[in-house]
């Protein structure tokens, strides 16, 4: 019986010993890059991760789509004053062309089951039907590049808390506040600048803070609110991730580091320098039609064709014949084309004589003058 009261001894206390290690190994994790998460991650949706740098793509700005990438083990909230807090790198990149997405959520989740969600300004998180549910135990952190009038945004740049629905309880136009400068500043979520997020949850109190990817953690969070997981997570399973979506509008939406952790204190620094690089789409360029290239050389050689006309009926027009006896009055001579623009086109005709007609005209600084048309043939008038 003493032999069998210690084995069950032994048997709980490694029982317990097993327990322990397996919440301190959960208690955090960083990713500096996720090339070695994926057995860490569940991934669905548009959601991967890009190689050779490990960068997590959530979506690839095409229409109607969603994304969810979360750590498989989930965290037991159970523990009087449960606190977590986690720091992120993302970046939300435009299309060349397009006006913008629907932006992305950091998630607290009861499961990993989001067959019935969908994609546009529902973030890949919810549907019509289960949004603003009890049942539908989600907290989310939206990044939200889109205003949408359904949920009352405040505008369409913005970070909001919101708890089983899209509808924020909490929200601020995205800026963050600078430390040096005392005072915030404005931040543009969609563009191709990556941005940081710390998101602090420690007795019942949530604390939202965001700031350029080379700015300190400011002193000061964008948003504060006071909440209940226990209200929200009754179960007390909680999953951590996040979830994009897209639909008309689009963008392309990027994790680039995640560092996670039960204490504040004990949440590991992303190393900046280490994080992936951002894609910079470029606009495509549209192939020229062969019909159109065609049509254009067409049109090219005709209007070719019409001034070299143009130019040779100038020439045959003021074309000009020298006689052998012109060449003593050589200094004398004028021009056909400019007797021809004196006469107006040899318009006014005076009269005739025996080898030609005689035509009146005007010349700049000569005034009227008199023109005989000399017949190339006549032989009149010749010494």
């Amino acid at each position: 019986m003493a032999t069998q009261g210690l084995h069950l001894i032994l048997l709980i206390f490694f029982n317990h010993l097993i327990f322990l290690l397996s919440q301190q190994e959960g208690a955090g994790f960083i990713y500096n890059s996720f090339l070695q998460a994926q057995p860490d991650l569940h991934l669905d949706g548009a959601a991967k991760i890009l190689s050779p740098d490990g960068l997590l793509q959530l979506t690839n700005a095409s229409t109607q789509q969603m994304g969810h990438a979360f750590f498989k083990q989930p965290f037991d909230s159970s523990a009087k004053n449960f606190s977590f807090s986690t720091h992120f790198v993302c970046a939300l990149v435009p299309k060349p062309g397009a006006e913008g997405g629907h932006g992305i959520a950091f998630v607290v989740s009861s499961s990993l089951d989001f067959t019935h969600a969908v994609p546009t300004q529902y973030l890949g998180l919810s549907n019509i039907s289960t949004n603003g549910s009890p049942s539908y135990q989600r907290l989310a952190i939206e990044l939200d590049t889109a205003k949408s009038a359904e949920f009352d945004d405040i505008d369409k740049n913005h970070v909001g808390i919101d708890i089983n629905s899209l509808r924020s309880i909490e929200s601020a136009s995205a800026s963050y506040y600078s430390n040096t400068k005392g005072k915030n500043q404005s931040l543009k979520l969609l563009s191709e600048e990556p941005l940081q997020v710390w998101v602090d949850y420690e007795r019942t109190l949530l604390n939202v803070t965001v700031a350029p990817l080379r700015i300190q953690k400011p002193n000061h969070p964008l948003l504060s609110r006071s909440i209940n997981l226990t209200e929200i997570f009754p179960d007390h399973k909680l999953f951590f991730g996040f979830s994009a979506a897209t639909g008309s509008l689009v963008s392309y939406q990027y994790i680039l580091g995640w560092s996670f952790s039960r204490s504040r204190e004990l949440l590991q620094r992303l190393d900046l320098l280490k994080l992936p690089q951002i894609p910079h789409p470029r606009a495509t360029q549209k192939q020229t039609s062969p019909l159109l290239i065609v049509l254009f050389v067409l049109l090219s050689l005709t209007l070719l064709a019409v001034l070299g006309g143009v130019h040779l009926y100038r020439r045959k027009k003021y074309a000009e014949v020298k006689e052998a006896w012109e060449k003593d009055y050589g200094p004398h001579r004028f021009s056909y084309k400019s007797l021809y623009k004196a006469t107006r086109g040899f318009e006014h005709r005076l009269g005739k004589g025996g080898f030609g007609e005689v035509y009146r005209g005007n010349l700049p600084r000569i005034g009227d003058i008199a023109v005989k048309r000399v017949c190339h043939n006549a032989r009149q008038g010749k010494a």
